[in-house]
């Protein structure tokens, strides 16, 4: 949980509740989800599921995972997602950054942002940073974990 950075399209406007608060929502999108499930509760069903070996004491998939995807969690298929944005995971997700049409036009507005060069570089590369870290005693937290 931290920071990712998502591909997705061009003019991308991510979803609202009551036009205030950005709605979080999985990198994932509705159908495939809603699909993983159904094929994983039918297999459950049938005892082939990885992990049928636990059907005794649950018989029903549910009881072992989760209820099925919520269409309100997840983002819709995107055909095109060529663009990149940046998003906190703590929550499902919600963007905190513009669309960015290149990794050089957010490594920009990561500088910008007073984010170090090293930091936002190797941010960038691996496309992810933990919400916290503890390294040689040192809270570091977000991007700023890759400062050094």
């Amino acid at each position: 949980m931290g920071r990712e950075i998502r591909r997705v399209p061009e003019g991308w406007e991510h979803p609202k509740i009551d036009r205030v608060f950005y709605r979080p929502l999985y990198d994932e999108d509705f159908e495939t989800a809603a699909r993983e499930w159904l094929d994983n509760c039918i297999a459950w069903d049938n005892g082939t599921h990885k992990d049928a070996a636990h059907k005794e004491k649950c018989p029903f998939f549910w009881q072992w995972e989760s209820n099925p995807p919520d269409h309100e969690y997840y983002r819709p298929k995107f055909e095109n997602a060529d663009c990149f944005q940046i998003y906190e995971t703590v929550s499902e997700g919600t963007p905190i950054s513009p669309v960015f049409k290149s990794k050089a036009e957010m490594l920009a507005w990561l500088i910008g942002q007073g984010y170090s060069e090293n930091a936002a570089s190797q941010f960038i590369e691996y496309e992810y940073a933990f919400s916290m870290v503890v390294c040689n005693g040192k809270i570091k937290s977000d991007i700023h974990m890759y400062d050094e």
